[in-house]
């Protein structure tokens, strides 16, 4: 049975190995030891990573790749939504892709204008006294289409 009070013979080893000192010489040799393991260590990983086998070449590398979106789109600048117009004409304009055919409605008028090369509109649009709603359709030479409503109220009286 064991007595409390008397050490083992195995924890005197190891008391007695925790209490010895290092010399300057066998402290430099084990520190040199650890650092050159450690860099043999991470140049292995490098060269597993890196060497052996290696990323495949992308373009995407080179940075973003920022191209225009392939679908029709259509930004109308003129008029304004819920809009007041004292003259009895405005101007519609935008802008949209090249080479797409534009439909210009109203409830009394239909304009179709062909878009200028690189893909901005514009044309004069007569009013209605009244609220006159205004209909853009653009389509592109595959059938595709977008449109945008604006409402313009036009008063021959100021207010």
């Amino acid at each position: 049975m064991l007595k409390w009070g008397l050490p083992m013979k195995s924890e005197k080893k190891v008391l007695a190995f925790r209490n010895k000192k290092l010399s300057h010489k066998s402290f430099i040799i084990s520190q040199v030891l650890i650092l050159t393991l450690g860099l043999t260590f991470l140049g292995g990983l490098y060269y597993i990573l890196n060497v052996q086998s290696p990323q495949p070449k992308n373009a995407f590398l080179a940075g973003p790749v920022t191209t225009a979106p392939k679908s029709l789109r259509l930004d109308l600048d003129q008029p304004d939504q819920d809009s007041l117009s004292y003259s009895s004409s405005i101007v519609v304009s935008g802008k949209t892709g090249p080479g797409s055919t534009v439909l210009i409605s109203t409830e009394t008028q239909d304009l179709v204008i062909k878009v200028n090369s690189d893909g901005s509109f514009s044309t004069v649009l007569n009013l209605d006294e009244g609220v006159n709603n205004i209909t853009t359709v653009v389509f592109d030479a595959t059938g595709e289409s977008r449109s945008a409503e604006r409402s313009v109220y036009y008063s021959k009286e100021k207010i």
